[in-house]
């Protein structure tokens, strides 16, 4: 996937550097990724939430750091919307 701004992945990881490695190893998931569908990112990602507007919140770092996305499936873009701490 072409993962489009990941400037909001470095703004998050400035204030909250014991997160970055876990930000770091989802990025490089999702560029590898080919997802067609939100079926195949909730195989890979089983604690993922899928609204019916392709919006994906991805929770990542053992539970403590959420990541919310737009997918554009027949574009192959997953644009980052938000990220932040997972309470």
């Amino acid at each position: 996937m072409q993962v489009i701004r990941q400037d909001r992945l470095a703004d998050f990881s400035e204030r909250y550097a014991e997160k970055r490695i876990a930000l770091q190893c989802w990025l490089a998931e999702a560029k590898k990724a080919s997802w067609q569908c939100a079926d195949d990112i909730l195989n890979d990602y089983k604690g993922a939430k899928v609204s019916d507007a392709d919006e994906v919140t991805f929770v990542i770092g053992r539970g403590t750091v959420k990541v919310v996305t737009k997918a554009i499936f027949r574009k192959n873009i997953l644009r980052i919307d938000e990220v932040g701490l997972s309470v």
